[in-house]
């Protein structure tokens, strides 16, 4: 009898590994970033409005089964590139009040989980920004969006988010003052993600 037991166990484990094996290979990933899109973000200062954009970032999303609320989206940002058309000012975002680039040269955000919400998806996800790790969500639109995905190997992914600065220690010392420095700054993003890539 524990003989047949151990042989039972050891199949179903092997059914379990084979399932799990075939549910990767249907997962489809597709990528793209700052040659196919734009990722930007505004801000306030002494109530004046501005606004800037990444020059350099990457966008991976991978699908489950063609279905994008059953996905896992990779944001990765290099802060190094911020460009908001005024020198003294995109200087300041590099430095350790804001973005601090030599320490924390990178930012990136994870998405947690994923659901459809009218004809736009919420996905709840992490952001990590100069050193610090907190929730963040986005909501976005696609274009194509389900199966048709798959079908033509490319879509449009266009969306945004609300980021509270000083969540992550953006705008310390005399930026901290959210009557000078807005806290909210708005995030914007439009890309093409390509399978295959």
């Amino acid at each position: 009898m524990e003989m047949k037991s151990a042989i039972a166990a050891a199949l179903f484990a092997a059914s379990l590994l084979a399932t799990a094996g075939a549910a990767r290979a249907e997962q489809k990933c597709f990528s793209g970033g700052h040659d196919s899109g734009t990722l930007e973000f505004s801000g306030a200062v002494d109530g004046s409005g501005f606004t800037g954009s990444f020059g350099e970032f990457t966008v991976s999303y991978c699908l489950a089964d063609g279905d994008p609320a059953a996905g896992e989206i990779e944001v990765q940002v290099e802060l190094a590139s911020a460009d908001t058309d005024n020198r003294e000012r995109d200087q300041a975002l590099k430095g350790e009040e804001f973005f601090a680039v030599d320490e924390y040269p990178r930012a990136s955000w994870n998405s947690q989980a994923i659901a459809r919400d009218g004809d736009e998806y919420l996905a709840e996800g992490e952001l990590a920004l100069k050193g610090v790790r907190a929730d963040q969500a986005i909501r976005f639109t696609l274009d194509p969006d389900g199966e048709a995905i798959v079908a033509r190997g490319r879509f449009t992914m266009l969306g945004g988010a609300e980021v509270d600065r000083q969540r992550f220690d953006v705008g310390t010392g005399e930026f901290a003052d959210p009557e000078f420095v807005r806290n909210r700054v708005d995030v914007s993003f439009e890309v093409m993600l390509t399978s295959g890539r």
